[in-house]
């Protein structure tokens, strides 16, 4: 009878880190339905392999003791726990790293790691223990905002650059050619740098603002100093919406309806900096 049960365990085991791993991918494709499921299958599963058994000593069955002690249960809950927090770090490693460029959306991404975030807290997780599990998402959520603002400062190149060069075929005028050839002059040099600019490795180790900050032509250079400005306040808005994501450890609501709405209309952002800094 006890291999058998053994024989059993083991099973039982085995098809619940099978639901684990069901309901971490389920999560990541946003089916909440299924991945909740698989969750509590292996939320039972793990209950009929750990928790202690009882066992009636006495024939009228009125007394029972547990076989395990209280220390080996705390320990049993250790694990469980140990094995929740593995199963979140995957989570966030998963979809920190995976499909960048495609769905799902910000805000459904961030959604899951919300439900994982309160099975860590019922499961009475520490906020250090959890800033070790969110860092790869957090350190993502500012690579993400940092690559928003490239993206349409380097739109925003295009888009000058356009504007500049229509004039010269509008106008014909000397002052439009000059214009047109000085911007050219001061932009090469700062593309080509930028293009070795690295910036996960410096972003690991400074802050966003410092970061935008270095990619930013400097003060003189092929932006003028109304654009400048236009950039500036365009980056406050970044490092804010970054700042009260790295205190949640994961986005906002309203940093991923921004990342969302923005990421879609990186042209139409530049051409907005464009005509207000004109």
């Amino acid at each position: 009878m006890d291999k058998v049960r053994d024989i059993f365990s083991y099973f039982v085991a085995a098809m619940s880190m099978f639901a684990m791993l069901g309901a971490v991918y389920q999560a990541f494709n946003n089916q909440k339905g299924s991945a909740l499921t698989l969750g509590t299958l292996f939320l039972l599963g793990t209950l009929v392999v750990f928790l202690p058994q009882v066992e009636f000593i006495k024939t009228l069955g009125v007394e029972a003791k547990l076989r395990q002690t209280v220390i080996e249960a705390l320990a049993t809950l250790a694990s469980v726990r140990r094995l929740a927090e593995i199963s979140a770090r995957a989570s966030y490693l998963t979809i920190a790293w995976g499909n960048r460029l495609g769905t799902p959306s910000t805000k459904d991404k961030q959604s899951v790691l919300d439900d994982i975030d309160a099975q860590l807290s019922d499961l009475k997780v520490t906020p250090e223990e959890r800033a070790v599990i969110v860092a790869p998402w957090v350190q993502m959520i500012k690579a993400d905002f940092f690559f928003l603002f490239s993206r349409v400062l380097r739109e925003f190149a295009t888009v000058k650059s356009q504007d500049l060069t229509q004039k010269v075929q509008t106008t014909q005028s000397q002052e439009a050619r000059d214009a047109n050839m000085a911007h050219s002059a001061l932009i090469t040099p700062w593309t080509q740098q930028r293009n070795n600019f690295n910036p996960m490795e410096r972003l690991g180790v400074k802050t966003l603002s410092d970061v935008i900050d270095e990619y930013l032509p400097a003060k003189g250079g092929w932006l003028s100093d109304k654009e400048l400005a236009a950039f500036e306040a365009f980056k406050k808005e970044l490092v804010r919406l970054n700042a009260e994501s790295e205190k949640k450890g994961g986005y906002t609501p309203e940093a991923a309806s921004y990342y969302d709405y923005l990421k879609e209309r990186q042209i139409e952002k530049a051409k907005q900096l464009w005509e207000n800094s004109r």
